[in-house]
């Protein structure tokens, strides 16, 4: 049920709007026990009638102006009022239509002359109220404009409903009382009454106070009348199956007034847990926050692990490159003129004789140069030893086997990386010295000029900051 009246017979005119097998859409008449005594069809299919109310002559109208559809192309170019006749016969229609386009209206009710007074339900909150601007004609096909009179906000109460927060600001129905002397505007959770002392029932609305009586908890509640004495309300739901007709006492003026704390009939705390409270909008929103909140944990998860990936590339890619004698022989080729040291002339033509230093690099004097393998050995030079595995990118030069067989030693080439002047071996016959030293102190040459001392055991030239291998003397 959607709209309700009482008679003075203490019966109930109602109206839905949900037609199914067993309630057609139409007007029911009931008796005081609510059995249906007799009721009143339509001429033509009723579009969403949603709200009944009583004329100063008796006669019952209904409002058939819902329009829920957010669906522009399905929204209505008019509404209509039927009226049906106190002593029965067939309803009446009457159209109207709005000045700013199609709004979804709930409530009815009759100012001054009857004439009829339209309040909107409205998302945002403002209920927009609306009388026509001519008198009503019956059975138009473009109905009567009406005209936008004035708008009222109804208030978040806090009080518990199917929808709630958003129950509490949308009006669903309205009543009079029988002397015309007050009328109610309900939500989904409370009833606002004013008092019409002056039959103005739009400033009574606009410009007035309200009493607010709550509603608590119905079940999609939209009906509300006085009783036939007018003392209390009436309230009905618009729900599927059996609907009861509910009644509750209005907060007097004098209880307005009084703070709920004093023992005013005001909002009961509702001692409901929190998820209980939760509306089906609310539930929606919880759940797509939920879903909203996953996909970006996945997003961020899925970058997280691209980078992790690419970070992981990129430190392989910039590992140790290739580097003079890693993994291959090299040889020392001499290209040089002489140096302060016994050898060849410049052209560098020949095999270097046994015992006899590597002729330097013109290029760089004072260094040896690092030729690849395969040309040292066309040129029957002295060939390097393998790169040493523990420390990449340096060559560790072996003495050559024909040195090796006079016990003669040979002069290592200077460190590719450094740049410093070649160490030479351990003397003495020894058979050659290592490149990094550890020998004990004696003399050598040094490409450089001048004379040399080997380093102590232990010495590693590649920490030697100022870019010389060993300490010099004149």
């Amino acid at each position: 049920m959607s709209g309700l009246t009482a008679k003075s017979d203490g019966g109930y005119v109602v109206v839905n709007t949900s037609p199914n097998q067993a309630n057609p859409v139409r007007v029911y008449y009931l008796d005081s026990k609510c059995k249906v005594t007799r009721t009143v069809s339509y001429p033509a299919s009723p579009r969403d009638p949603e709200d009944l109310a009583v004329a100063s002559d008796g006669t019952v109208w209904v409002a058939d102006t819902g329009d829920p559809s957010t669906n522009k192309a399905d929204r209505r170019a008019t509404i209509a009022l039927w009226k049906v006749p106190a002593g029965g016969g067939t309803p009446i229609i009457h159209r109207l239509s709005y000045p700013d386009g199609a709004h979804d209206a709930r409530a009815l009710l009759f100012g001054p002359d009857d004439v009829p007074i339209i309040v909107t339900k409205e998302a945002g909150g403002t209920a927009q109220i609306y009388e026509p601007s001519a008198p009503l004609q019956p059975r138009t096909a473009q109905g009567v404009p009406l005209k936008n009179v004035g708008s009222w906000q109804p208030k978040r109460t806090g009080t518990a409903n199917f929808l709630g927060a958003a129950g509490q600001i949308l009006v669903t129905g309205a009543a009079q009382s029988p002397d015309r002397k007050r009328v109610v505007l309900r939500t989904y959770s409370d009833a606002y009454e004013w008092d019409v002392p002056d039959g103005d029932v739009v400033k009574a609305i606009t410009t007035g106070k309200p009493r607010i009586t709550p509603l608590t908890g119905e079940a999609q509640g939209e009906g509300i009348a006085y009783t036939a004495d007018g003392k209390s309300f009436l309230t009905c739901a618009s729900q599927n199956g059996p609907s009861k007709i509910l009644r509750y006492q209005p907060v007097s003026a004098a209880a307005a007034q009084v703070p709920a704390a004093a023992g005013s009939t005001g909002n009961k705390a509702d001692n409901r847990p929190w998820y209980q409270k939760l509306s089906l909008p609310q539930i929606i929103n919880i759940v797509a926050g939920v879903g909203v909140l996953g996909l970006v944990l996945v997003v961020a998860g899925v970058i997280g692990i691209r980078r992790s990936r690419k970070a992981r590339r990129n430190a392989v890619d910039e590992g140790p490159s290739s580097q003079p004698g890693k993994g291959a022989q090299a040889s020392v080729s001499g290209t040089g003129g002489q140096a302060g040291v016994p050898g060849k002339g410049s052209g560098g033509q020949g095999p270097a004789p046994a015992g006899a230093p590597v002729p330097a690099d013109p290029r760089s004097p004072g260094r040896a140069t690092i030729a690849p393998h395969a040309e040292q050995q066309r040129q029957g030079r002295a060939t390097a030893a393998p790169a040493d595995g523990r420390r990449p990118g340096r060559a560790t030069v072996a003495p050559h086997a024909e040195q090796q067989r006079q016990g003669r030693g040979a002069v290592p080439p200077a460190s590719p990386q450094r740049g410093g002047p070649a160490q030479p071996g351990r003397g003495g016959g020894g058979g050659g010295g290592n490149v990094y030293g550890g020998g004990r102190p004696q003399s050598g040459y040094d490409q450089r000029g001048g004379r040399q001392e080997y380093a102590q055991p232990g010495y590693r030239p590649e920490y030697d900051g100022d870019g010389r291998y060993f300490s010099e003397r004149i």
